[in-house]
């Protein structure tokens, strides 16, 4: 992912990322499990949709949490929207971190609340994390799709 610019956002220090390529949301459903699965663990702290960027969210924590936190196993989260929001505490950075994927687009936002994080490692201190998830959830995705592919469906 290439880096954006970083700005302070209601308190939050918010980290913009373009993706590689424009994603769709099976792209933002496999992003969003891979920080799920390989870092949040049992530290998910929220998972939220919304229609359109700029709608309300609505939250979707319970039903996750339900589902093993497990996104495609959550019917309201596999219905297509146009944002997706999962939040936690990074067990990688060590600290709290919520990422936002806007649908059709390359855009994704890394909000953290901690401006003395940036401060004291740079702007650029989730480039790798960034470029890591990009990368597993291209191959999930690709992985995915090879299987439909392969079983018909």
């Amino acid at each position: 992912m290439i880096f954006k610019g970083l700005k302070e956002n209601n308190g939050w220090m918010m980290a913009e990322y373009s993706a590689t390529w424009t994603y769709g949301y099976d792209f933002m459903l496999d992003a969003a499990q891979t920080i799920i699965d390989t870092d949040f663990r049992d530290r998910l702290q929220r998972v939220a949709t919304a229609e359109v960027a700029g709608a309300g969210d609505i939250e979707r924590i319970d039903e996750v949490s339900t589902c093993g936190n497990i996104l495609r196993d959550c019917p309201s989260v596999c219905e297509e929207c146009g944002v997706l929001t999962v939040s936690g505490i990074s067990g990688i950075m060590e600290c709290p971190v919520q990422f936002v994927f806007y649908n059709q687009t390359n855009l994704v936002r890394l909000y953290c609340p901690f401006r003395q994080y940036f401060e004291e490692h740079g702007e650029h201190v989730f480039d790798n994390y960034m470029n890591s998830i990009e990368i597993k959830a291209y191959c999930k995705d690709t992985e995915r799709r090879t299987i439909a592919k392969i079983s018909g469906n």
